[in-house]
């Protein structure tokens, strides 16, 4: 086995998505996840490695999906299946309990909040 470490001053973790609506019993995305969040202890872990990076220096990037407004794609002209989805169920709605952070992955002093996401398509000119 090698003796590999990690820099921490040249290491980052990214939390992606760390809303009620993915993570949170009640969420609008947790029953979809939930079976195989339980059974390799999802929340459980990322808590440990969140932790751990924390401890150890390693700065966390918070990358989070753009929460849902009135309005979102309704003027787009291709939206994916998985857009259509987000606009009919409303997913993380700005403003709701599920558009807020899940409270064990709230960004900390020090943690990097990157501008929230719209996935890998851009709002059509």
């Amino acid at each position: 086995m090698s003796d590999f470490r990690y820099d921490a001053a040249h290491t980052g973790l990214l939390l992606v998505d760390p809303y009620n609506d993915f993570l949170s019993e009640g969420g609008k995305l947790w029953p979809m996840v939930k079976e195989v969040a339980g059974e390799v202890g999802l929340l459980d872990h990322m808590r440990s490695v969140v932790a751990g990076a924390r401890a150890a220096g390693v700065r966390v990037f918070v990358v989070p999906h753009r929460r849902w407004e009135q309005g979102d794609g309704e003027d787009w002209n291709y939206p994916n299946p998985s857009q259509r989805k987000i606009q009919a169920r409303r997913t993380f709605a700005k403003g709701s309990w599920g558009g807020e952070w899940h409270p064990d992955f709230v960004p900390k002093a020090g943690d990097i909040l990157i501008r929230e996401h719209w996935a890998n398509t851009a709002k059509p000119a």
